[in-house]
């Protein structure tokens, strides 16, 4: 017989991209699919190469643009685990070990609310896309709403493991407080 141990939860946040770097993604939309639509609307039945070009890169921007408004972090804090969600997962080009970790309290040394810079704070230096990273040496970053373009706050934790994680949060010190409670709730 399984035994269901009951979860308490002690922090939860979901974060999506901001306007400014959904506006960004639009931009290769608008910049190819215009000059696309006003070729389908002015040729006619004439195929072009370049027409073709400009449609399938259109299609191409469009279906990552519609990837980024989608995508979201959710962030939950439980009696037992840090959980960190990239969705959709479905559809995700980031690695799994990417887009659902789990950090168990007892593999949590230290942490402590900080700021992310990311031209700065080379230790995230890796495999980027937008605010997430991997990066040499078990390191991890997920920055969903960064206050700026350059900048992140979040709470960063050392590992047992060595592994470093980088948690942004729109709350970085009621993360910090629950992670503090979490740990002295815990057996």
């Amino acid at each position: 017989m399984e035994e269901h141990l009951e979860q308490r939860l002690f922090f939860e946040e979901e974060q999506r991209l901001p306007l400014w770097m959904k506006a960004i993604v639009l931009l290769p939309v608008v910049a190819l699919g215009y000059p696309a639509i006003l070729m389908w609307i002015s040729s006619g039945a004439n195929i072009g190469l370049v027409r073709v070009f400009f449609t399938v890169f259109a299609l191409v921007a469009l279906a990552g643009a519609a990837l980024t408004f989608m995508m979201k972090l959710v962030t939950k804090l439980d009696s037992s685990h840090l959980h960190l969600r990239i969705h959709p997962q479905k559809w995700s080009l980031l690695p799994r070990r990417m887009t659902h970790k789990n950090i168990a309290l007892s593999e949590i040394l230290r942490w402590e609310v900080s700021t992310y810079n990311s031209l700065r704070s080379t230790e995230y230096w890796g495999w980027h896309f937008w605010g997430l990273s991997v990066a040499k040496g078990g390191r991890y970053l997920y920055v969903m709403r960064p206050s700026n373009p350059i900048r992140g706050r979040g709470v960063q934790l050392q590992l047992a493991s060595g592994e470093k994680v980088f948690v942004g949060s729109e709350r970085p010190e009621e993360l910090e407080n629950a992670i503090t409670t979490a740990r002295s709730a815990s057996p």
